[in-house]
């Protein structure tokens, strides 16, 4: 479920939108990657705007600097109060941007004097969906539930889910969001390569000394590359081979290198590296700060 906002431009002399009403200042914008982490700028299709000091799901807006006819806006649900903040402060520019009080919210027109009401409603609404998903999660037992965040795809653990049924939900979930996605991590997401004889497939993790990394504690396919990469069909199950690749980062005439130390199978890296006794980030992955990782590869 999501809020769909649409603004038209319909006077005869059209003005362009800038960067300052796609992304005001202190506000951030960037692109979700084909794993749901965000990465630096916009891409062809749209960006993401968040508030980096209280990052909840963050809003993607579709539509760049020249743009003269049309702009979308989509706010996935449930999400933060300072999410709704950020939705309607940036149909509130553009429209003015326009010289427009009007802009349709999932196919209903409305006009700017409307934000307040409309923001109270989706404030209680997504209070309502928290306990609701919540509830279905229970009902179908599934395990470490996902949400995607601005930052970071989020698994969650149990107690969380359980914690989202309660009557300060909102609050809970804008601060869960907000610490988690508040770290200045590499969240490792894998590679896969197909064999020659065309069944075996390969998955790999790229782990690099001195960089703190949000890695798996068990490697696994995100589901979100089902959603983000076309023709993609892997499973778990399909995977044949998990493998680590380590190296490191250097410094050698004022230029930043990278070395390739090797590769070693993901189970015996693990049991090196002792992941499953590491701090959780979340349901599925730990996070992890390697200096020397050259242990790893005299494992037998």
């Amino acid at each position: 479920m999501a809020i769909e906002i649409e603004i038209k431009q319909t006077r005869l002399f059209k003005a362009a939108l800038t960067e300052e009403e796609l992304c005001p200042a202190g506000l951030q914008t960037g692109h979700w990657n084909h794993a749901g982490v965000l990465d630096e700028g916009p891409d062809p299709g749209g960006r993401v705007v968040y508030d980096p000091r209280r990052p909840g799901r963050g809003c993607y807006v579709s539509a760049a600097p020249g743009e003269k006819e049309r702009a979308a806006l989509r706010q996935n649900l449930a999400c933060t109060p300072r999410d709704l903040e950020v939705l309607y402060s940036l149909t509130e520019r553009i429209c003015k941007a326009w010289k427009t009080d009007r802009f349709e919210q999932d196919g209903a027109s409305c006009r700017l004097s409307d934000i307040p009401r409309l923001k109270e409603e989706q404030r209680k609404g997504c209070q309502s969906f928290l306990s609701f998903m919540a509830r279905q999660w229970e009902e179908h037992k599934e395990e470490s539930p996902l949400i995607t965040g601005a930052v970071f795809p989020l698994y969650l653990e149990r107690e969380t889910a359980e914690r989202m049924r309660e009557e300060d939900s909102l609050d809970f979930f804008a601060g869960f969001l907000e610490r988690k996605q508040a770290v200045d991590c590499y969240y490792a997401k894998p590679s896969f390569f197909r064999h020659n004889n065309g069944v075996d497939v390969m998955g790999v993790y790229s782990v690099t000394e001195g960089v703190d990394t949000i890695l798996p504690a068990q490697p696994f396919v995100p589901p979100l590359y089902h959603l983000y990469l076309q023709d993609f069909h892997l499973e778990d199950g399909d995977v044949t081979q998990w493998q680590a690749a380590l190296g490191r980062t250097y410094t050698e005439n004022g230029q930043m290198q990278f070395q390739t130390l090797g590769c070693v199978p993901f189970d015996r890296f693990a049991r090196w590296a002792g992941l499953e006794t590491r701090p959780r980030f979340d349901a599925r992955h730990v996070r992890v700060c390697f200096d020397d990782l050259t242990g790893a590869l005299d494992q037998g």
